[in-house]
């Protein structure tokens, strides 16, 4: 595994990247979103409908302009 790809592996989309735990909290849901520059994050769904989530969705980003 390349290095970079360690950095972000098990980090959550949106903490902040100088959070001393940048991991999943309890009592959360996770979803890895697949390709592109995302890819290895983790992106909090607990506040997502069902449909939302089995769906999928498009998400940009400011990496993905």
């Amino acid at each position: 595994m390349h290095a970079d790809d360690q950095l972000v592996r098990g980090r959550v989309y949106g903490h902040d990247h100088g959070d001393p735990d940048p991991g999943p909290r309890p009592a959360k849901s996770y979803a890895p979103p697949m390709g592109g520059p995302l890819d290895g994050l983790l992106l909090d769904i607990t506040r997502r409908r069902p449909e939302e989530v089995d769906e999928g969705a498009a998400l940009s980003t400011e990496l993905s302009r």
